[in-house]
């Protein structure tokens, strides 16, 4: 149907250009031969006005033919695949075209830096300042933000738009979408990122898996079924972070539709994830509580999902008490938290009196693979907590006092019942 459209604009467009471009300059070149050859036998003043019409329509010709170019201007302005706004020296957008508006809405007569970033100042090495003050073409990579809180990655060019003695009266500024080319930008750092950061963590549980081995055999080389079971529980648990790091790679590094199933109860799995690690515990100078709020309820989501979710905070909050520096003079305690609410959401939240989190590193804790635990920690656990909860419609967010302990919770909602089926 748009294909159809723009046919029709070209052949409109190329018919109106044949018309006033050819046929009539040649209609009125051969009137004017004819009014020439009469005008030759009657008097000058036939003559002059000849002429004056001939004026007249080769004006309205001119007329016609750059209003057509105009418009023609203005079409391919229109669908040109980039954010176009043109500046003032005051930083004023006077002009736009359609995809901006659809980005951004109509903002003549605004300020850029507030309509793209939300700030009072001009940005930090602008290029359409840069464009007034040395006339020349300057480009960069900008992150805009949209007014229904998009994030885009874009570079930016700015050109000067010279006046008739040369100044520059105004900067044209074109932005490109590399959004999506970002995004893959970013999956592959991840993905080199976190081979690098887990040679030092995945080299030890290699060996923890050689020494299990080593004590399996000697212990069956021995008839030692003791000696045995304590190897093979070495092996096990090794096998088992492998495969936890794995399995939050694959999280990280890979688009992933959530397995979305009805009758979910995240009640259900909070308890599961608690009694995971009550056993874990039991050795451990560290009490895990459970507090569950209003009546259980179910929905739609991804079991698995969740159950890794909370598996991911429970771990780092016992690395919290593990690693605290406070750790002898007081009792460590983890409670798990599951409230269902009105509005048919669940609020979870794992909480812990362990060490905290500085305050110079609360602002990194969801940036890529950032970890405070140096070589133990890959710093992935984080990273999937906050994308199964966008998987869920929700966030995560977290409270914490060095020295005192943290809290974080996480807010999910259940699909429609369609996206289960």
């Amino acid at each position: 149907m748009g294909r159809d459209v723009d046919n029709k604009r070209w052949r409109a467009s190329a018919t109106a250009a044949a018309w006033w471009g050819v046929f009539l300059p040649s209609a009125l070149l051969v009137l004017l031969a004819v009014w020439l050859g009469m005008a030759s036998r009657f008097s000058p003043w036939l003559v002059m006005g000849t002429v004056a019409l001939l004026l007249l329509c080769l004006g309205l010709v001119l007329f016609r033919l750059r209003s057509g170019e105009t418009r023609w201007l203005e079409y391919w302005r229109e669908i040109v695949p980039c954010f176009i706004s043109v500046h003032d020296r005051r930083l004023r957008i006077v002009q736009s075209n359609a995809l901006f508006d659809q980005y951004f809405g109509q903002r003549r007569g605004q300020h850029c830096y507030r309509v793209y970033k939300g700030r009072d100042s001009p940005c930090q090495q602008c290029p359409v300042l840069k464009s007034f003050a040395d006339g020349r073409v300057h480009s960069a990579q900008e992150r805009l933000l949209t007014p229904d809180g998009r994030r885009l990655e874009v570079v930016v060019t700015s050109a000067p738009l010279h006046g008739a003695r040369g100044q520059v009266d105004a900067v044209v500024e074109m932005f490109t979408d590399i959004t999506e080319v970002k995004k893959l930008e970013r999956q592959l750092a991840l993905m080199g990122r976190a081979v690098a950061g887990m040679a030092h963590r995945i080299k030890n549980i290699v060996m923890g898996l050689e020494g299990g081995i080593f004590v399996v055999n000697t212990g069956m080389e021995n008839d030692d079924q003791d000696m045995v079971k304590e190897g093979w529980e070495m092996v096990q648990r090794n096998v088992a972070k492998v495969s936890t790091i794995m399995r939050d790679l694959l999280f990280c590094a890979k688009e992933r539709q959530p397995r979305l199933q009805p009758g979910v109860s995240p009640q259900r799995i909070t308890e599961e994830v608690f009694q995971l690690f009550h056993e874990r515990l039991r050795n451990d100078d560290i009490e895990l509580l459970l507090e569950r709020t209003g009546p259980e309820h179910q929905g739609n989501y991804d079991g698995e999902g969740l159950h890794n979710l909370l598996s991911n905070l429970v771990a780092n909050a016992i690395d919290a008490c593990r690693f605290d520096p406070q750790a002898g003079s007081k009792s460590h305690r983890i409670i798990i938290r599951c409230q269902g609410r009105p509005d048919g959401s669940t609020l979870l939240e794992v909480e812990d009196n362990g060490a905290g989190i500085p305050e110079d590193v609360g602002s990194k804790l969801f940036e890529e693979f950032f970890s405070t635990k140096g070589t133990e920690g890959t710093g992935i656990g984080l990273l999937v907590v906050r994308k199964i909860a966008e998987e869920h419609g929700g966030r995560v967010d977290f409270e914490s006092r060095p020295g005192e302990g943290t809290c974080f919770r996480v807010l999910i909602k259940p699909a429609p019942a369609a996206a289960g089926n």
